[in-house]
């Protein structure tokens, strides 16, 4: 209450202040300071008695009346131009009181002779008011704001609880691995383990157990190795017993069927164990690439807002110019130096502002174009909105895609999927699913979308491919697998990443130059350790990336698909990356008589600088 009773005194003494300022019977801080007030909103009766006696003791009473009805017209102006755009600026509040002022002087000096000093004199006048009024508005809102800037705290993106939770998931999984590790090291020989159980069933309960070991053991010991060689190397039963490997035994027969047996369930046991590490390993892998997710989050973005105190604070006042109250603002740069701002505003009119004229204020103040994330809501109310914004991209990104399915199929078992992330990169995936058909069709849908959701989570692009590579793995279906075309485009740079993983050839198309990108890896879901290696390429403005399903290369019937196939997009002359995609279509077609023997997929994606 203190600090309002003290902001009150200083408006009604600046009122009085203005007053006594006139030269040559033009008091044009007058009118300035009244709409500065009108401006602030502000509601004191403190400034009107310093106004109006001010007005009183220095000017004479026309000059009064003249600069009462200045202020009234410009109460007025000020009033309906906000009621009209929801929002007065300083300009424009600076304009209306301008215009009113010169107004009244020159119409003042229209009633008599006219007197060209008088009207030069108005004009004058009207200039000081403008420039007052911007000056102050302005100067007063970066003391207001400055202030706010320098007590604002940076918001930390996580708490030091979810940092340490990052920790200890990444120490889990290194347990897990470690612990599948030694159930390799703890076994025992396979030979060893086979002769023991052999002996302990046979030879134990025989009544010539004696005679055969105690004077012929390593001989005899020797023997039965000898036949648990043969049983591993899984010869014939009929053709281990005719070779005889135990003499003088009478229960030679049944020891080979013994033998038989217990290689049989080792050998099923040992295939558990190796299934029992390899899911540890997936498990390990999964819960390690959870760990580096959550420390990303911590550390990837790193908060600047001591070094752009500046900027902040222009944000604050081009805010509110533009009719935004702005609670909260700082600014963060990622791990590739892009800036990011994270605001909580809201705005006092009625029906609300778009978040576009926010944008707008913000790249007016910071002089860089920004975008607003993906989930930001179109319009600002008073009801107070966190908004994201990101630096705004170099390129921008469009894709055309033409399909056929397997000729008598119901539904094609490619799936794809496009869509761009906040951080700038434009990410395309395409799915070959094994066989045509509905299950061919939902085991590449699954690929994709697991593909799109661990990449919106925030994974990088090698992690999401091993998490979905691995939930793959671990869902069992070990005669059914994806293949993945996926190439992620960096917005800011052109350049692009492609990562393949059993999947056929894409080219890359420089106007009627063609670059083939292959990358030779089996399917999805074959090998939880499958190693990735992308491929990165640069893409210029008007370039296109082209990526394809086997079935458009492998029934061109022709000696060399991929040469064929980089003559095809290099004709292909439009602009228009649906058009190219249906063009490469159309002609692969053409060379198969209009019969699709698989299901083919052609996406073409083009890269414009904005």
């Amino acid at each position: 209450m203190g600090l309002i009773k003290i902001k009150n005194i200083i408006a009604g003494a600046a009122a009085a202040l203005a007053s006594s300022v006139g030269i040559m019977d033009c008091y044009p801080l007058v009118p300035a300071i009244f709409a500065v007030y009108l401006l602030w909103n502000n509601k004191t009766i403190l400034f009107y008695i310093g106004l109006f006696t001010g007005m009183g003791y220095f000017m004479s009473f026309q000059t009064m009346t003249k600069y009462l009805f200045i202020i009234v017209v410009s109460f007025i102006g000020i009033r309906f131009y906000s009621w009209i755009n929801k929002r007065c600026s300083g300009s424009a509040a600076a304009v209306i009181t301008a215009l009113t002022t010169c107004a009244m002087g020159i119409s003042a000096e229209m009633t008599g002779s006219v007197d060209k000093i008088q009207i030069i004199l108005s004009i004058a006048e009207s200039a000081v008011i403008f420039g007052t009024v911007v000056i102050t508005d302005r100067g007063l809102k970066y003391i207001e704001f400055m202030g706010k800037s320098e007590k604002s705290t940076s918001k930390s993106l996580l708490p030091d609880k979810e940092e340490a939770f990052a920790a200890s998931v990444g120490g889990l999984a290194k347990m897990i691995a470690k612990a599948g590790c030694e159930v390799e090291q703890g076994k025992s020989d396979h030979t060893a383990k086979l002769e023991s159980e052999i002996t302990g069933r046979m030879c134990a309960c025989c009544e010539g157990c004696v005679i055969c070991w105690n004077d012929n053991r390593q001989s005899m010991s020797q023997k039965i190795v000898d036949l648990i060689n043969a049983v591993k190397e899984r010869r014939d039963k009929k053709e281990i017993i005719e070779e005889v490997y135990v003499d003088n035994c009478p229960y030679y027969e049944k020891m080979v069927d013994a033998a038989t047996d217990a290689f049989l369930r080792l050998e099923l046991n040992e295939a558990w164990y190796r299934r029992l590490k390899e899911n540890r390993q997936v498990i390990a892998k999964q819960l390690d690439a959870m760990a580096v997710l959550m420390e990303d989050w911590v550390n990837n973005e790193k908060c600047v807002d001591g070094h752009r105190k500046m900027k902040i604070t222009k944000i604050y006042v081009e805010a509110k110019e533009t009719g935004f109250t702005v609670e909260e603002v700082h600014i963060y740069e990622n791990a590739d130096g892009y800036a990011i701002i994270k605001a909580d505003i809201y705005t006092k009119w009625d029906g609300g502002l778009p978040v576009g004229a926010f944008i707008k204020a913000v790249s007016s103040a910071t002089g860089m174009a920004w975008r607003a994330a993906k989930d930001t809501k179109a319009l600002i109310t008073s009801i107070c909105t966190p908004v994201t914004l990101y630096e705004d991209t170099t390129y921008y990104a469009l894709s055309g895609i033409a399909t056929k399915k397997k000729t008598g199929s119901s539904v094609s078992g490619d799936s794809f999927g496009m869509f761009e992330l906040d951080s700038g990169i434009y990410n395309v995936c395409l799915s070959d699913g094994m066989g045509s058909g509905k299950r061919a069709n939902d085991e590449s849908n699954l690929v994709v979308d697991l593909l799109e959701k661990f990449l919106e989570a925030g994974f990088k692009k090698s992690e999401a491919i091993d998490m979905m590579n691995s939930a793959m793995v671990l869902s069992g279906e070990g005669d059914s697998f994806s293949t993945v075309d996926f190439a992620a485009i960096d917005l800011y740079s052109g350049v692009a990443e492609i990562i393949k993983i059993g999947a056929a050839v894409s080219f890359v198309k420089r106007n009627r130059k063609v670059e083939v990108i292959q990358c030779d890896s089996l399917p999805v879901g074959y090998d939880a350790e499958q190693k990735i290696n992308p491929v990165k390429t640069k893409l210029e403005n008007g370039e296109f990336l082209v990526m394809v399903t086997d079935g458009v290369l492998e029934y061109l019937h022709v000696k060399n698909p991929v040469e064929k196939l980089c003559e095809i997009v290099a004709d292909a002359g439009s602009d228009n990356a649906g058009v190219i995609s249906q063009d490469i279509l159309d002609r692969v077609l053409l060379m198969t008589g209009g019969y699709a023997m698989d299901d083919m997929t052609v996406i073409t994606i083009g890269v414009w600088e904005k």
